[in-house]
């Protein structure tokens, strides 16, 4: 891979926590006004807790696919799937930087709903590689 790839790589990444985290606010707001309408500010401060993972662990992998799919079609002469295990790296650390500036442990991250969520992302991004770089 050329330094550009890893640029790329790293954008996939960013771009895929920016976009599951931006489609939380919908899915919240969803909650708020269609299924449990009429609640105090606090009541939907909590739901949003259990509510907005939901996008990553849903909107993650089809993020990854799609951009690993399009950017093997884009690019077929570059080993995709080296490409899509580098973008799921700069996910991993990206996605656990952000644990300190949220004032959260390190340790808070490695559960099990987080490596089963980092396994669907995988299984996503090396699909989009696969089938994006297949003939």
């Amino acid at each position: 891979m050329k330094y550009l790839d890893f640029i790329k790589a790293l954008g996939v990444a960013i771009a895929t926590i920016v976009f599951t985290l931006a489609a939380s606010f919908p899915m919240v707001a969803f909650y708020a006004f269609v299924i449990e309408p009429g609640h105090p500010r606090e009541f939907y401060n909590e739901a949003a807790q259990w509510i907005a993972p939901w996008s990553s662990h849903i909107l993650g992998p089809l993020s990854f696919f799609g951009f690993n799919y399009w950017l093997a079609r884009r690019r077929p002469d570059r080993n995709a799937m080296l490409f899509a295990l580098t973008s799921i790296v700069f996910y991993g650390i990206v996605d656990l930087s952000i644990l300190p500036v949220a004032g959260l442990p390190l340790p808070a991250a490695l559960t099990l709903a987080f490596g089963i969520s980092l396994s669907v992302k995988v299984a996503g991004a090396f699909l989009g590689a696969y089938f994006g770089s297949r003939k």
